[in-house]
């Protein structure tokens, strides 16, 4: 493995990366977190082509360190890719200083961010694994959730070792596209999920779904062109939007750990409607996406 220096823009704290990622379901088969060494590895898809990366953190949440180890014998076509790949992951971009200033004057939001001080969003490396996760992940707790992904990944994907762990790469379309319903229905998926996993598959395969297109569209128009398709209502389409491209203004609404963070900062008596939460967030923007994560990380912690 070769390593390369990995910009990640304060503050960044990545003890809340380690942490969220221990509690969503994650299998280690699959992005392996080693917390005492700080350490990220999983293999990631370049084109058809699964490529394993390694990423260190360090520093401190005002002046993080990070790298990231790639394979000696890629391309260096295949290290750029490798590097965009990987600090859109981390969401290396992001400056969480520009939102805690603009909110500076909100008490509520104050406290918050004080609390979450540096917790970035981490993202899927691309948008069909994020698809497929999120539609795996409707209406399913998450440690079972994250039982069905392993499972396809066993199915449909391919083995590595990567630092000297056993590592799954995460099946491309036309893998899960050449499955059967039934295949599926022997590892615990219910019909309709194995149905709307499969059609995603084929609908990428067959150019139905175009993530070219969606990243070039605002929020609405892609969530509008998203649920045409059997399987993909506004919640998974607004997940796609938030952890597959990263966008920073979403408000899925009608989300249950939304509504509950809402309840708890405001002290309400009772549960906010969707439509109350859309007023709360009218003043949230440009940065509902990231407020939204916090009221969700505050549930957990």
């Amino acid at each position: 493995m070769i390593k390369f220096p990995l910009q990640v823009t304060p503050p960044f704290d990545p003890h809340a990366l380690f942490s969220r990622l221990s509690f969503t379901g994650n299998r280690p088969s699959l992005i392996a977190a080693d917390t005492e060494r700080q350490r990220l590895i999983r293999t990631v898809r370049v084109g058809p082509k699964a490529l394993p990366l390694i990423i260190d953190f360090g520093g401190t949440v005002d002046a993080p360190l990070a790298s990231l180890s790639i394979p000696e014998e890629a391309t260096p076509n295949e290290r750029d890719q490798l590097l965009e790949i990987a600090s859109h992951m981390v969401s290396a971009d992001i400056d969480l200083s520009q939102m805690y200033n603009h909110f500076a004057d909100n008490d509520r939001l104050h406290s918050l961010f004080a609390r979450l001080r540096g917790s970035k969003l981490f993202l899927d490396p691309d948008p069909f694994e994020c698809l497929v996760r999120t539609i795996i992940c409707q209406q399913l707790n998450l440690s079972f959730a994250g039982t069905l992904i392993e499972r396809l990944a066993r199915l449909a994907g391919e083995e590595y070792v990567i630092d000297n762990r056993s590592m799954l790469a995460f099946p491309t379309a036309e893998a899960i596209a050449t499955l059967s319903v039934e295949q599926l229905r022997k590892v615990s998926f219910s019909q309709r999920k194995a149905e709307y996993v499969i059609d995603a598959a084929r609908l990428v395969v067959d150019g139905g779904i175009d993530f070219a297109k969606l990243a070039a569209m605002p929020d609405e128009e892609a969530i509008a062109q998203l649920i045409r398709y059997r399987g993909i209502g506004r919640w998974t389409a607004e997940c796609l939007l938030i952890f597959g491209f990263g966008r920073p203004d979403l408000l899925p609404s009608a989300d249950i750990g939304l509504r509950n963070g809402l309840r708890k900062m405001y002290g309400l008596s009772t549960q906010p409607s969707a439509s109350e939460v859309e007023a709360f967030g009218k003043s949230w923007s440009p940065w509902r996406t990231y407020i939204t994560f916090y009221l969700w990380e505050s549930l957990r912690l």
